[in-house]
């Protein structure tokens, strides 16, 4: 069975039609060079920005610890105060009740029955479940 193509290797049509993909192939690796010099680029200016707010950083360490240098008992007093703010910013927060679910879902005609059944002298085990 003798074929149109016997003469021709299996690459030949590839060679013949090829113009148009060696064309796109070109164009891809221009596409790739131009991603990877944007790339770049954007690394360089990211690692340009990071030096200067370190150096910005190291610049503004330095001063303050000449000021406290300078300063000290000021400087002392001065953290003290920060941290005692600090200190009873944080008691405060932490020391808020939360509304219970009794509180927040029982009726107020309701939460008078405790006190009614006070007289009847409940058991510890018992009064202490009940709210004051």
């Amino acid at each position: 069975m003798a074929t149109g193509n016997q003469g021709q290797g299996p690459n030949q049509g590839r060679r013949n039609g090829g113009g148009g993909t060696q064309g796109a192939r070109e164009g891809q690796h221009d596409v790739g060079q131009r991603l990877q010099e944007g790339v770049g680029q954007v690394g360089d200016r990211v690692r340009e920005g990071y030096d200067q707010a370190r150096e910005g950083l190291a610049h503004g360490y330095r001063q303050a610890e000449g000021m406290i240098a300078r300063n000290p008992s000021q400087s002392v007093l001065l953290g003290f105060g920060v941290g005692f703010g600090l200190g009873v910013l944080l008691a405060v927060a932490l020391s808020q009740r939360e509304e219970s679910w009794y509180d927040r879902y029982i009726p107020d005609r309701l939460r008078d029955i405790p006190d009614r059944f006070r007289h009847l002298h409940l058991p510890e085990s018992i009064s202490r479940h009940l709210p004051s």
